[in-house]
């Protein structure tokens, strides 16, 4: 992740270079992750909230699914 001052506050920045998407509590990140998997499903990845140690907000990642574990 990147980070960059944007109006004299830190702003997390994707590969892109596109500000990351925030939100304030992780109940907002939560039913955003959920929406956004209903209305985009996937069967290999999903995403879920995190909270950022550099601002302090939460944003979304992407995890996979599915995935076979060998023992």
């Amino acid at each position: 992740m990147i980070k960059c001052k944007d109006n004299g506050s830190y702003t997390c920045i994707t590969r892109n270079g596109k500000p990351k998407s925030r939100w304030d509590t992780a109940a907002l990140v939560i039913e955003n992750a959920k929406y956004l998997n209903e209305k985009y499903p996937s069967k290999t990845t999903k995403l879920v909230g995190y909270k950022c140690s550099n601002c302090g907000y939460y944003h979304l990642t992407t995890v996979e699914i599915n995935k076979k574990k060998y023992f």
